[in-house]
């Protein structure tokens, strides 16, 4: 099974998809740390130095090059799902998961993160965001929201039980 973690920024998408390959003993693989060993620099300096659309291109190459693995548990980044090409790439590829956490759980998680994410430079700028991509990940097929207190090892032992049977 390949299983691909959607959702915004702070949704818990490596801490989860961790916790899920290590429960299911799966490859783990984060898209953006796959991005920024491609190209040699953190996201943020990527969107800094090189801009969004490099990192997107970089972020699409090596979507398609996850996808060639038999069996893993992806985080992708939180505008991945976004594009159109990425989500069909996904579709033909495994199943997507959004991890459905509120904006205010969101906010909560995010406050002493802001430098390293390039796309929440105030909470009102993110929140912009969040509503934009909010449909597209709607479209997942499956979507979980955590519980209030729950940790990535409940959310992946909860997560495992819904994708048990899934081709």
């Amino acid at each position: 099974m390949r299983v691909f973690l959607i959702g915004f920024m702070g949704a818990g998408k490596t801490a989860t998809g961790r916790a899920l390959a290590r429960r299911a003993g799966m490859l783990f693989l984060d898209l953006d740390a796959r991005v920024e060993a491609s190209l040699r620099m953190s996201v943020a300096r990527i969107f800094g130095e090189r801009g969004e659309a490099v990192f997107r291109a970089e972020e699409t190459r090596q979507l398609a090059a996850c996808a060639r693995f038999p069996g893993f548990v992806a985080a992708t980044g939180g505008g991945t799902f976004a594009s159109p090409g990425n989500r069909e790439l996904i579709r033909r590829a495994g199943v997507s998961v959004f991890l459905d956490v509120p904006w205010v759980e969101i906010v909560r998680r995010l406050p002493g993160k802001r430098g390293e994410r390039p796309l929440f430079e105030s909470p009102e700028q993110a929140f912009q965001l969040y509503g934009e991509r909010l449909p597209h990940y709607r479209a997942a097929d499956v979507t979980i929201r955590p519980e209030i207190g729950e940790d990535a090892e409940a959310l992946a032992g909860r997560l495992a039980l819904v994708l048990e049977g899934r081709p």
